[in-house]
């Protein structure tokens, strides 16, 4: 419905300084306003705000609305939702609320504090013991030793692969947009297109894989179906850990290595805009090959032990 209506206000310009409107409709104006200079999937976002959160206030006017109506509806949220959720949705709003130039003093507005969410991960030694020679053990190899996004794992393609260096760029990522799930090129921003070196034993299995094209996908698997089959592998061996601790995973092992925090990032892509452009291509040296044989040789420890341990019961 708020769709159809922002269509006739958006070309209006004298619209958006109008206050007479529902909430509802100045977040729907607000999104079709910005649709072609955001990220598909912060779009997708926004929509899930639009279509799920602040009920209570979507119908009121926003010359109407006040501090404490916008406080309770945010009490309301906070029963349903997670305080990072709610903030996220409330950041929307107010940006909306700024579009619009509404004049109303939210510096009392309460959320509730964000959790510390601290998890006690199992060690890399009971994961590899699970995935090992399973249809995961590449995605989960991909992910805690090279520490991909999951939308970076099924993103890449045999075309990623310098067969010739042993590395692979990671410039691709698998998006959830309105329209569904999309492939998108880039990753999740800027710093996340990185280039990695590829150990033996992965660079390995993924030379084993049959394909036809360059452009074929390495893991040729959904988000959802990757995801579930690597869920019920954990599950059935009462590990708890989701596919993205596992980036969490080889941040921790990165820290215990004493693995420096320049080289930590640009692995993982977390770097800040600043250090992309001044170290960025500085850790493609010799140094960065030292740090890449460190990392390397504590996963390599822990498969050939696990290689000896299935000989020695056969």
């Amino acid at each position: 419905m708020y769709k159809r209506i922002a269509t006739n206000f958006i070309g209006c310009r004298s619209q958006l300084q109008d206050k007479n409107v529902p909430l509802g409709l100045a977040m729907q104006m607000y999104i079709d306003s910005r649709r072609y200079v955001l990220e598909e999937t912060t779009i997708c976002n926004y929509n899930q705000i639009l279509n799920y959160r602040f009920e209570v206030l979507k119908s009121v006017n926003l010359n109407d609305l006040t501090p404490i109506m916008i406080q309770q509806a945010i009490n309301i949220e906070a029963g349903n939702i997670s305080p990072k959720t709610l903030k996220n949705s409330y950041g929307f709003l107010k940006s909306v609320l700024k579009m619009f130039d509404v004049d109303i003093n939210l510096n009392n507005i309460k959320l509730p504090k964000l959790r510390k969410n601290e998890k006690e991960l199992p060690s890399f030694e009971e994961i590899f013991s699970v995935v090992k020679g399973t249809d995961v053990e590449l995605p989960v190899l991909l992910a805690a030793w090279l520490s991909l996004r999951i939308g970076e794992v099924i993103g890449l393609q045999f075309r990623d692969v310098n067969t010739l260096k042993h590395t692979i760029i990671v410039r691709r990522t698998i998006i959830r947009t309105e329209e569904g799930f999309k492939v998108r090129e880039g990753c999740k921003t800027e710093k996340s297109q990185r280039q990695l070196g590829l150990p033996d034993y992965i660079y390995n299995m993924i030379m084993t894989i049959p394909h036809e094209s360059e452009e074929d996908f390495i893991v040729p698997l959904s988000r959802k179906t990757l995801y579930s089959r690597y869920s019920k592998l954990m599950r059935r061996h009462g590990i708890t850990i989701t596919f993205h601790d596992l980036r969490h995973l080889n941040a921790s092992i990165m820290l215990m290595l004493g693995i420096p925090d320049k080289y930590a990032m640009e692995r993982g892509g977390w770097s800040t805009d600043s250090i992309l452009k001044s170290v960025y291509q500085q850790t493609f040296s010799t140094e960065r090959k030292k740090i890449d044989k460190i990392i390397d040789c504590y996963f390599n420890g822990i498969i050939l032990d696990s290689d000896d341990a299935t000989s020695k019961d056969v």
